[in-house]
């Protein structure tokens, strides 16, 4: 026989449950808030919960909606007057940047650049646009020269610099590019604060400091309009986001945004922040994620709504995703030689309106292969491009033992949700590959590829609206 409580005892027991359920529970948001309002912006608790926040709030729609994107602009913008780029570069990789400026139209709306690196250009072989010579700043040794740092000269960091720079002083030409592509990743963490800093002695008065790599391609009719949507006056930190939940940091290559107020923020309010950013760039391997970090004990977050319209790639091996199929793309990355720099300049010299992922089919003379109505398989070409590791939204399936391209893209179309664009090849295993993006491509020897046709028309008709 089964023992029952009485009634009244078992209403007693709910209520005493009830009670203690509601006090935890509020305990805990007690708890929560008090770590939102009470740690450091930095702390480890805070930056979970912020982490975890925006995830829910990104899994919820939390994306802006994209129609400024040939909407008028809020408040419009003059690029030659509101904007600064900063182009970062290194004694190694000095030949990129006078093709950087060689990129840029005729038509070009920029106007104002700062040139920063770990060493000081000669005269004579400064940069040169439009008729002007543009010296190349070694921020370097200015971050060198901080008093916070004045007992580290033998650091490892400070001693790899001070040999650059005597091999430089020596005229060894081939012994300083050794060193500097030996050495020019670890220098470049030095470069990010110092550079700020300089940028806003110098330029105080713009309204968006937009920091490139010099393999970093912008693309203006974009940068132009998005900008045009925002207001310099609030603490924005725009960029590629990368990096864990302890520090989600704007990938440099890809061009990282800072507004006015973030530069005043943190260069005239938060001195102690930046003495610490210093102090911390020769254990620091990446200068981004050290920015981002510096940017974060100010209160400043990278915005990640804005993520995706920033591109870590070239423009053929740029991965076009279901997310921003439709979405303006600003930047490239990775045009590692001069030639492929100026080649893009080309490519969209004549371009007057924001350029949309997809568009970038159309940028290279190439109709979109899916709108021909058939099925479409590219020989000696891949549309898959790179394998990605991370986040399973980013990877790539892979199966062996496939017999032929028709029965690879079959696999891509049974997987429809994860797989846009295939890639076969016989000659490794009878490898099929399929993605979540597809890309322009390259020539692959052998490799077959093409789309999941049915899917890439459904995303695309989402664009008609612009």
């Amino acid at each position: 026989m089964l023992f029952r409580l009485p009634s009244f005892l078992w209403r007693r027991t709910r209520h005493r449950l009830h009670v203690r359920l509601r006090t935890l529970l509020y305990v805990t948001i007690g708890g929560l808030l008090f770590a939102w309002l009470c740690l450091p912006y930095d702390n480890t608790i805070r930056l979970a919960i912020r982490f975890n926040v925006k995830r829910i709030q990104a899994a919820l729609g939390g994306r802006p909606s994209e129609n400024w994107v040939f909407a008028p602009p809020r408040r419009p913008i003059n690029l030659r007057e509101d904007a600064l780029i900063i182009v970062k570069t290194g004694y190694g990789t000095q030949q990129r940047v006078q093709a950087w400026f060689e990129s840029l139209s005729d038509k070009s709306e920029l106007h104002d650049f700062l040139i920063v690196g770990d060493y000081i250009s000669q005269p004579r072989k400064h940069v040169v646009y439009r008729g002007q010579e543009l010296p190349v700043h070694d921020v370097v040794n200015q971050t060198l020269s901080q008093k916070i740092l004045s007992n580290q000269q033998m650091h490892p960091r400070a001693i790899k610099y001070q040999e650059l720079t005597a091999a430089i002083e020596s005229g060894d030409e081939e012994h300083s590019l050794k060193l500097a592509k030996s050495s020019g990743w670890e220098l470049d963490a030095l470069k990010f604060i110092s550079a700020l800093e300089l940028a806003y002695a110098k330029f105080p008065y713009k309204k968006w400091f937009i920091l490139v790599d010099d393999d970093t391609y912008l693309i203006q009719p974009s940068l132009k309009q998005f900008l045009s949507q925002l207001d310099g006056e609030h603490p924005y930190y725009l960029g590629n986001v990368v990096g864990s939940f302890s520090v989600r940091f704007a990938h440099g290559g890809s061009a990282i945004i800072l507004s006015h107020k973030t530069m005043r923020n943190l260069l005239l309010k938060n001195q102690p922040v930046v003495s610490r950013a210093h102090s911390e760039t020769l254990s620091e391997p990446w200068g981004d994620r050290l920015l981002a970090r510096t940017l974060i004990r100010t209160g400043v977050f990278l915005d990640e709504r804005w993520s995706h319209l920033f591109s870590g790639e070239t423009p053929r091996l740029s991965k076009i995703r279901a997310d921003r199929f439709c979405s303006p793309i600003l930047s490239f990355h990775s045009l590692h030689s001069p030639e492929e720099m100026v080649a893009t300049g080309k490519l969209y010299q004549d371009v007057k309106k924001p350029v949309l992922w997809i568009d970038l089919w159309e940028m290279f003379r190439a109709p979109a292969p899916w709108r021909s109505g058939v099925q479409t398989v590219r020989q000696n070409w891949d549309h898959v491009g790179d394998p990605e590791t991370g986040d399973p939204s980013t990877v790539s399936t892979v199966w062996y033992g496939v017999k032929t391209a028709e029965e690879c893209a079959k696999k891509c179309k049974t997987h429809s949700k994860a797989c846009m664009a295939w890639a076969w090849n016989p000659k490794f295993g009878n490898q099929c590959r399929v993605s979540p993006w597809m890309t322009v491509g390259h020539e692959a020897e052998d490799v077959q590829s093409g789309f999941n046709e049915p899917r890439v028309k459904k995303l695309e008709m989402n664009c008609f609206p612009y």
